[in-house]
């Protein structure tokens, strides 16, 4: 399959790659040197330099990688070469990278989390690979570092062109051999000159050198050209070596306008008796040569200032780095190792030779000298990366360092020690580690794009699941699904860069199904170099529940029946539900000037008062109480209520009274108790009532020294009106005798109906039978008016029994005497009064 043409601009940059003649070579200590200097200042483990070729990246020089190369299409390197940017390209977690997360070189070996890369170009400005480096974990670097990587890029860049130098002196040397077999085969370029000065013979390679053709090189311009008209002979002093030495190189202009280096040498010919007779001229052109010379002078210069530059990087590292030899003297550290140690080369080396020095682990041990950083390095021959450990300074502090160690730099057992002030770093990390350890909400660390990187144990089980399964999350993802405004407001935050003061409260919908509520803030970092953002949830599912709960007390406590009023230890109110305004029609904040008690009927006061009294002692009353409370019209209402003494409580502070209005009932049970009592026609009382009202009558008057008396009362001539005028109008007549005999009786006396047409008048405290009579003669004359009322004849009346008590009677020996003189009473046919005698009774 014929592959497809590449664009212009990649087919430029391929050639620039292979111009460079670097492809598969061996390795060279000059790019291995920065190579392990990158390692160093980065602090990484991984570091290359790669050329980017058509289908793959070949690495020139690596630290910490076996492999020689690897497929173009996985590799980073690619998209720095594609990017073609003189800023680093920095991926601080390729786990949580759209690019590259599924990248085989992440998901497996050698496991590639952090990448840092500069392009390196060819001297047309051509990207063709980069020097990186690599760490197995995710990283962060800060400007300093990045600067860093752009001087020791700049420096692989000139080690590239010296390359080229390296090639043009291989290829003047090749010439030179190539010159000498010419010379051998006269290849070079012969003149022979005459005494006149002519050029009488020449070879091809003078017209090359010359760039004439045979007519031209015959004529004497051609030496003047070279040597000017006083000497073009050759056969004047200087032919003898007195005079212009041989091999000088003159600047030489071709007809074609073409400028070249020409090196002449002459030899005199003479005759045989000694006389100058000419000259052979040999011409070379050396153009090539002088052309190599000076660039390798420029060179030299280049050289000398990219070894300046490299003491001016050095020395403005943040990174501290010391060169020691193989006897541990130290023989130079930069500046930024002075600063963070505290200590001079020379105090130093002192310190070490006295071994007069200990490094501790960050727990504070004491680490052996077989595992110290500088000690494996040297012992073993490898580099060591990334070791952490506690220097004593100065001052008597220790000092955390980061620190690198890469033996044999010189090949003669140097060492180079790399180190970073990680102090703060360190002491911020454990912070960080002991506030999520301890924090008693929800911590997650995000990036700028609201993917989790870490959390709290709290904050994983808010969402139900482990710490390292919600690592790469999406903590938007993490919300209930009903949830979306809420969703898209996190978002925002996360997008925009701006703190949420106020908290976003949503739902967390755990894998089991489970959701909670939850208010998360978050306070987004604006480091441009790493955003980043911390959420911070507050578990309020109970405090969600509880205000629900609240809400729903509210509404029905608002809505409710049933009255709740609070009084001071003095009677006075202090509240009053909004039920008190609606049953008693006081308007809301009404407080009666004389407290409850002003509201309570008069004749339960006393009753109400001595209630609040035993309360405020401490001894409540279980049972509910009625009492009778004036409503705002006037009104009485039956108000059924329940105390309790919450005093003592900060939050109430009162005695607590809740009512209920029993007015309804009340009266309902007053209504049956009466319905029991009396005659439901005529609405006296009936023979229960009566038989109760004698009882009490008997005994009450048998104490004040009076007697009772009962009138037994029946219609005469009811049954034939009933049956002539029918039961409705009887029904009628019946009710006028009862009011009848409601007016006849006396204040205190009781008219009560037995049934049918028979009515008893009960008369409390007579003295006498007149007074007796008297009752009887009302009610009897009250009854016969009926009469005309009701249209009937004479033979409608009454007949009445009395009986007056004695102290052997009881309610059944007085009704039973009363009836008898009924008996006799009706016997006359007339209405007529009969009273039963006591010696009958």
């Amino acid at each position: 399959m014929t592959p497809a043409p590449l664009h212009r601009a990649e087919a430029a940059r391929l050639a620039a790659v292979h111009d460079l003649r670097l492809l598969d070579t061996a390795a060279e200590a000059r790019f291995d040197r920065l190579t392990e200097l990158a390692s160093m200042v980065l602090g990484t483990p991984i570091a290359l330099i790669t050329l980017v070729d058509q289908e793959r990246q070949w690495f020139k020089s690596r630290v910490g990688l076996d492999s020689p190369q690897t497929p173009r299409d996985v590799a980073f390197c690619a998209h720095v070469v594609a990017l073609d940017s003189d800023d680093a390209f920095v991926v601080e977690d390729a786990t949580v990278d759209a690019r590259f997360s599924d990248n085989p070189l992440v998901t497996g070996e050698p496991g590639i989390r952090f990448y840092a890369g500069q392009v390196i170009r060819h001297r047309d400005g051509m990207p063709v690979g980069t020097l990186c480096a690599i760490d197995r974990r995710p990283r962060v670097i800060d400007a300093e570092q990045r600067r860093a990587l752009r001087h020791l890029a700049g420096l692989v860049e000139q080690e590239l062109e010296r390359r080229d130098d390296q090639q043009l002196t291989a290829a003047l040397a090749a010439s030179e051999r190539t010159k000498s077999l010419i010379l051998d085969t006269l290849g070079e370029g012969l003149l022979l000159v005459d005494r006149s000065g002519r050029v009488v013979e020449w070879n091809v390679a003078a017209e090359r050198v010359l760039g004439v053709d045979a007519a031209t090189i015959s004529a004497s311009a051609v030496l003047q050209q070279l040597w000017g008209p006083a000497d073009q002979t050759g056969c004047d002093e200087g032919v003898d070596g007195t005079g212009r030495p041989d091999g000088r190189v003159t600047a030489h202009r071709r007809p074609d306008g073409s400028d070249v280096w020409i090196r002449i040498n002459r030899q005199p010919i003479v005759d045989e008796d000694g006389n100058p007779d000419g000259a052979l001229v040999a011409l070379a052109d050396v153009t090539a040569e002088t052309e190599s010379r000076r660039r390798a002078g420029e060179l030299e210069e280049q050289l000398r200032d990219s070894e300046a530059a490299a003491r001016v990087s050095l020395d403005s590292l943040e990174q501290g780095v010391i060169f020691a030899d193989k006897d541990a003297r130290i023989r130079r550290l930069n500046p930024a190792a002075e600063r963070i140690l505290g200590f001079t080369a020379e105090e130093l080396s002192a310190r070490w030779l006295r071994a007069d020095w200990t490094i501790y682990d960050e727990s504070g041990h004491v680490i052996p000298a077989d595992r110290r950083p500088i000690h494996r390095a040297m012992s073993t021959g490898t580099v060591v990366t990334g070791a952490i450990v506690v220097w004593p300074g100065r001052n008597g502090g220790r000092i955390v360092l980061r620190m690198s160690c890469i033996p044999n730099v010189d090949g003669a057992g140097g060492l180079v020690i790399a180190f970073t002030d990680v102090t703060a770093e360190r002491r911020a990390q454990r912070l960080l580690d002991a506030t999520l350890d301890t924090a008693p909400v929800g911590l997650a660390i995000l990036d700028n794009n609201g993917r989790i990187r870490r959390c709290n144990a709290v904050f994983a089980e808010q969402a139900g699941m482990r710490e390292d399964e919600l690592v790469g999350r999406d903590v938007v993802g993490l919300l209930h699904p009903d949830d979306r405004d809420e969703a898209e407001l996190l978002a925002d935050v996360l997008r925009s860069g701006a703190t949420d003061r106020g908290g976003v409260e949503h739902r967390v919908l755990r894998p089991d199904g489970s959701e909670i509520w939850v208010s998360t803030h978050l306070a987004v970092l604006t480091d441009p170099d790493q955003p980043l953002a911390i959420a911070a949830t507050f578990d309020i599912t109970s405090q969600r529940k509880m205000i629900l709960d609240l809400s729903r007390f509210d509404h029905l406590f608002r809505n409710a029946s049933d009255i709740i009023i609070v009084a001071g230890a003095d009677g006075q109110v202090q509240y009053a539900s909004p039920s008190a305004g609606r049953l008693l029609g006081y308007a809301a904040g009404h407080r009666p000037a004389g407290g409850i008690f002003a509201l309570v009927h008069p004749d339960d006061v006393a009753r109400a008062e001595g209630l609040f009294r035993a309360l405020r002692s401490g001894r409540p009353d279980p049972e509910p109480f009625l009492v009778r409370v004036r409503d705002g019209m006037g009104a009485w209402h039956h108000l059924e209520c329940i105390a309790a003494n919450l005093l003592d409580e900060p939050a109430v502070q009162g005695i607590v009274v809740t009512a209920r209005d029993a007015t309804e009932r009340v009266e309902l049970v007053e209504q049956l108790a009466h319905r029991a009592h009396h005659d439901a026609l005529t609405d006296l009382p009936n023979r229960q009532l009566l038989h109760l009202a004698i009882t009490d009558a008997l005994r009450r008057n048998a104490a004040a020294g009076k007697s009772t008396a009962v009138c037994f009362i029946d219609l005469d001539g009811f049954k034939g009106v009933n049956d002539r005028l029918g039961h409705a109008v009887g029904d009628e007549l019946l009710i006028a005798v009862a009011e009848r005999l409601r007016r006849a009786i006396r204040e205190g006396d009781t008219a009560a109906r037995l049934g049918g047409d028979e009515f008893v008048v009960l008369l409390d405290g007579v003295t006498d039978r007149d007074q007796a009579k008297a009752v009887a003669d009302r009610a009897r004359d009250g009854i016969n008016e009926l009469r005309a009322t009701f249209g009937v004849g004479s033979e409608f009346g009454a007949s009445i029994g009395i009986a007056i008590s004695n102290r052997a009677d009881s309610p059944a020996t007085l009704l039973a005497r009363a009836d008898s003189a009924l008996y006799r009473a009706k016997s006359s046919h007339d209405s007529a009064i009969a009273f039963a005698t006591p010696a009958t009774g």
